[in-house]
């Protein structure tokens, strides 16, 4: 979700934390005392702005009391270094956390769970002193901060829980997206090349005259195998000794699947240079699969791209249709 460049890292980096931890949609033997805690814990109440009003936008306003709050939070207190204005800020909070954050609350599977906010909060809190390069020393001189800020914990689980709030409302927007039978079609029919599907024993090395040497021997008769053992600079040489079974040739780096596509089945190729290197190869199957055997590939292809185009539409309705107007000078924000 774009326009979260304060602690959307931060999220992710706790999420990931909670995760290692087992603090996350638990494991078995906890499962029972995690629904507990979650049905105990409670989200902090809202709090009541007052004072000056900043900027105005479709559904509302945002005072200069909730602006100074929120800056201090996700970009004062983080210290973390951007070349965003607090113009800015200002237009990207407004258009994410007042009004997305509108449409959010429509949405119940939205929902938050006040529990993980919890988490969330106390991990971030965590990682401003304990994570390597953090800004603080100690968890006092963290929460001296956010005190000297004016900032409360219960300011950092609001954070959270509405960030999981619009997290959790993209997702099921997106969620909604599918590709039909005739986009995946005629996607196929516009990629084919892309599904087809090969066995192909492979050597990587640094060397043009390494390459050539190693070429040389192969067409001799020596073993693809040892040789690939000896020779191959493929961390995965260890466990598949160069050989690459039923591997579709879009995955690999482009003169690599070119050679995959055109070589004739078991001729051992000239050097094929890539960024990896060079590489000498020879394929030993080739099969153009058909539009049924390529269709869950595609479809996932294809839904990840039609998601990400309806976020970035959602964004940009946003952007439009927010109206955002900021009321007072930059210097005054």
């Amino acid at each position: 979700m774009q326009g979260n460049r304060k602690w959307a890292t931060a999220a992710v980096a706790v999420a990931v934390a909670l995760a290692a931890a087992g603090c996350s949609q638990g494991t078995t033997g906890n499962q029972t005392n995690s629904t507990a805690n979650q049905t105990a814990a409670k989200l902090p109440p809202e709090p009541k702005y007052s004072g000056p009003v900043v900027a105005t936008y479709n559904g509302g306003k945002l005072t200069k009391q909730e602006l100074d709050e929120q800056y201090n939070l996700q970009v004062v207190l983080p210290k973390q270094q951007s070349n965003e204005s607090k113009k800015q800020f200002t237009s990207d909070y407004i258009m994410y956390y007042k009004y997305l954050y509108n449409k959010a609350l429509q949405d119940k599977k939205a929902a938050p769970d006040a529990s993980t906010a919890q988490q969330y909060a106390n991990e971030a809190i965590s990682q401003l002193y304990s994570a390597q390069g953090a800004p603080y020393k100690s968890k006092e001189a963290v929460l001296n901060a956010m005190k000297k800020l004016g900032l409360t914990k219960n300011d950092l689980i609001l954070y959270f829980a509405k960030y999981e709030r619009l997290q959790n409302y993209f997702q099921d927007q997106m969620s909604k997206v599918k590709p039909t039978t005739k986009q995946m079609q005629a996607y196929y029919n516009q990629h084919k090349s892309d599904y087809v599907q090969v066995t192909v024993d492979t050597i990587l090395l640094n060397k043009l005259s390494t390459a050539q040497s190693v070429e040389k021997q192969l067409k001799a008769g020596a073993s693809f195998k040892k040789l690939a053992d000896k020779y191959s600079k493929d961390p995965s040489v260890k466990d598949n000794h160069g050989h690459l079974t039923n591997q579709l040739v879009s995955q690999f780096v482009a003169p690599f699947a070119k050679a995959c596509r055109t070589l004739p089945i078991g001729q051992i190729s000239d050097p094929v240079k890539s960024n990896y290197g060079y590489h000498i190869l020879k394929v030993d199957k080739r099969t153009q699969l058909s539009f049924a055997k390529a269709k869950s590939t595609i479809e996932q292809q294809l839904a990840q791209q039609l998601q990400q185009q309806k976020q970035q539409q959602i964004q940009q309705d946003a952007l439009k249709n927010s109206n955002i107007k900021i009321l007072v000078k930059d210097k005054d924000l």
